[in-house]
């Protein structure tokens, strides 16, 4: 009965430790990156864009290129309950979730510098060099959601 029972148990963890190899959700994000609380985000606005490690809350980036396996994805969104990241790197056959991906996207996030009031002219080429794009996609789209609650989208299509 007792090896049944931890047999149960060994299995029980393996598979929760499974599960959350699946999620895309940061676990301990870091307490100065941007989290996104309609009403009390309004409120201390001011306060919080001097203390925020990102300029914003949402970061969506899909980078369309010809041909298959070449795309480039990014998907970051920090949220009051939780926050998550993922990369889809194709042409380099790179895949990361979670901490892995927010370890990466942090890092580039820091060198942003662009804000609501950037051209998306601007905007499309400081986040191609941040993120090492080459620059014959067929389809750039981003959409990001600033500090203070305003979203922007960025499209460009060749």
């Amino acid at each position: 009965m007792l090896k049944k029972v931890s047999v149960l148990s060994v299995s029980f963890a393996a598979l929760l430790g499974l599960a959350a190899c699946n999620n895309d959700e940061v676990e301990s994000p870091p307490p100065e990156a941007p989290v996104e609380d309609n009403v009390e985000q309004q409120s201390t606005n001011t306060e919080n864009d001097q203390n925020m490690a990102f300029n914003f809350s949402k970061f969506d980036l899909d980078v369309e290129y010809k041909g298959l396996n070449n795309d480039y994805e990014v998907e970051y969104e920090n949220e009051k309950d939780d926050m998550e990241a993922k990369i889809d790197d194709e042409a380099n056959d790179k895949h990361l979730k979670g901490n892995e991906a927010f370890d990466e996207l942090s890092s580039k996030f820091e060198k942003l510098t662009f804000d609501q009031n950037t051209s998306e002219e601007d905007v499309v080429k400081e986040v191609a060099k941040v993120f090492n794009l080459n620059g014959d996609y067929e389809s750039f789209e981003l959409e990001v959601r600033f500090a203070d609650g305003t979203e922007k989208e960025y499209n460009i299509n060749k």
